[in-house]
């Protein structure tokens, strides 16, 4: 097999470049986007060469995002830096051969805005807003980033907008020459072009249609209920979509853009329809993208992401790209947030609002471990499982927790050999009423000391007026585990089934089965052999009139002690009031 050979390969993609000019492309400016920038169509599949850490280099094709994920400290910001250097020669005044513009647009950047933009020739203007000065031999390294790349606070946006100007002026100073010429000449004037500033001004009011920006004059404007202010008074998120605009329409053709955290300051509703809009008009360009934002990674719909494991301080980093349709047993979001931790990994049910979350967040908060709730316990079962198959991700230490619900002890310790521990209460709402929580709450609201036993009464009053509703339950339950698991073998018709089942659910069978529910259900009288068993998820909500609070309320005031920040103290006694009743996990 024949080595892979970068040199040789950025020379085919030049003559291949050539070709399609020859024959695709008569006349260059007839064959532009409506941003001026050409576009080469003919579903030919365009790359660029992008230079990586450890001597690799790999081919990205335009048009694709690519989207680098990695836990903190892991030297993402850092990676982005080396590849910068490796590949644009601005970077540090170097002659690399095979070079590629590299646009970074940093996380760490300053959003304020002068009064007058100056507005230079393209040529300085450029020089200014790529490496940060126009002095001879001056590079990004030393000038633009201060010799601090990863850490330092970019201050350019009047930069940007200059070089953003001057383009837009060079383009349509050129347009008009072209019209000129074909006046002069008696032939057809050249379609007309969009400019850059119509071009963003669109782009703009796309995504915020009540605001208006006027760029005219080269200032910049917004309207608003009729109202026309500068753009140094914009918010913050307005600020920062603008630069975003104007970094991909100025950026030179064929060019690689870095975007660190592009979720920052920009809100939920807009983020996603402004980076598809930006990877649409600048489909000439590779967009990778360093986030935290897990939807938004998702929402690039890439078939790989570069994962960035780790970093030792000495420019080598411990990198890779995982291609997604190797992982298809695993939701993509939860993939993303697997790989963008160093922590121990629980899974729990619910999702980021539920109360498995909230009180799995605070109990487990001191012992490394990173909760990801994943819907039901089937979800939770289903993802401890499919981690254990993807040799790549053995590092991670993967666990979950569910409800008991009513699984029989011989399925429950079948799932904590998989690493699947089940609460000591039948559901997660029972954590609420343990006798611990009940005296935690009875100091708090200062009641008197009669209100545990008069709660705990009351729950076993209900407990026994649906008793033999549970053991139906249980049984319905424990027959459904029974046929998941029943072990037919290919091949087999369909009276061989008919067989098995009937001997797995005999009459004698079926009767032990319910006696065992039922001694396990009716026999139970104390308080917390009931909330290990009673599945009731109201039980909660029905005993807040006993605190003389509304009905709900109970749980209510428990969740928002949880969520207040400031309020450690509570936190701790309700963690140590459940923690009895939780899994110890392994450490």
């Amino acid at each position: 097999m024949n080595k892979y050979n970068p040199k040789v390969s950025k020379v085919v993609m030049l003559i291949l470049r050539v070709f399609l000019l020859q024959y695709y492309v008569v006349d260059i400016r007839r064959k532009h986007n409506r941003l001026g920038i050409m576009i080469l169509t003919k579903g030919i599949i365009m790359c660029i060469n992008v230079n990586l850490p450890n001597n690799e280099t790999r081919q990205f094709e335009q048009g694709k995002p690519i989207v680098l994920l990695g836990a903190n400290g892991a030297g993402k910001t850092r990676l982005s830096v080396k590849i910068e250097e490796l590949n644009d020669p601005t970077f540090n005044n170097s002659s690399i051969s095979e070079s590629l513009l590299v646009q970074r647009i940093t996380a760490q950047k300053s959003l304020s805005l002068n009064e007058n933009i100056v507005i230079k020739g393209l040529d300085s203007a450029e020089q200014e807003a790529t490496v940060g000065s126009v002095a001879p031999h001056s590079s990004k390294f030393g000038h633009k980033y201060g010799r601090n790349p990863a850490t330092l606070l970019l201050n350019d946006y009047d930069k940007v907008l200059s070089l953003f100007f001057a383009r837009n002026n060079k383009l349509v100073e050129e347009y008009h020459e072209e019209c000129r010429i074909a006046q002069a000449n008696n032939e057809e004037l050249p379609p007309p072009i969009t400019s850059l500033k119509e071009s963003a001004q669109e782009i703009w009011n796309y995504l915020l249609p009540k605001r208006k920006l006027d760029l005219s004059g080269n200032e910049i404007h917004v309207l608003f209920n009729d109202e026309r202010y500068h753009g140094k008074e914009m918010s913050d998120g307005e600020r920062v979509i603008l630069y975003m605009i104007v970094q991909a329409l100025s950026v030179k053709q064929d060019s690689l853009l870095i975007i660190d955290e592009p979720e920052l300051h920009i809100h939920k509703a807009i983020l996603n329809k402004l980076w598809d809009k930006l990877e649409e008009v600048r489909q000439d360009c590779v967009f990778m993208y360093i986030t935290h934002d897990l939807d938004f990674a998702v929402s690039r719909g890439v078939n790989e992401v570069l994962w960035v494991k780790s970093y030792n301080g000495n420019e080598n980093w411990d990198y890779e790209f995982l291609p997604l349709t190797d992982y298809s047993e695993l939701p993509e979001g939860l993939l993303f947030e697997m790989i963008g931790t160093q922590k121990k990994i629980v899974f729990v049910e619910g999702n980021k609002d539920s109360l498995d979350y909230l009180l799995f967040q605070e109990l487990y908060k001191d012992s490394n471990y990173h909760i990801i709730p994943c819907g039901g316990c089937a979800q939770v079962i289903n993802n401890v499982k499919a981690k254990k198959g993807y040799s790549k991700l053995d590092y991670l230490e993967v666990y979950g927790i569910i409800d008991r619900d009513f699984r029989p002890e011989s399925q429950l310790d079948s799932l904590r050999k998989e690493g699947i521990f089940s609460l000591d209460v039948a559901e997660v709402e029972n954590l609420f009423i343990v006798p611990s929580m009940l005296e935690y709450v009875k100091e708090k609201l200062g009641k008197d000391d009669k209100v545990v036993n008069e709660i705990k009464e009351f729950v076993k009053q209900i407990y026994s007026g649906v008793k033999q509703r549970q053991v139906l339950s249980a049984f319905s339950g424990e027959i459904n585990h029974q046929l998941k698991t029943l072990n037919v073998e290919d091949g087999i018709d369909s009276d061989g089934v008919k067989l098995k089942i009937e001997n797995k659910f005999s009459k004698e069978n079926i009767d032990s089965i319910f006696k065992e529910k039922e001694d396990l259900f009716l026999g139970v009288s104390e308080y917390e052999d009931i909330l290990k068993r009673f599945n009731f998820k109201e039980l909660s909500d029905k005993i807040s009139p006993k605190f003389g609070l509304q009905k709900g309320e109970y749980r209510k005031l428990i969740i928002n002690l949880l969520k207040r920040p400031s309020n450690q103290e509570d936190k701790k006694k309700i963690s140590e009031a459940i923690k009895p009743y939780t899994p110890e996990l392994p450490v």
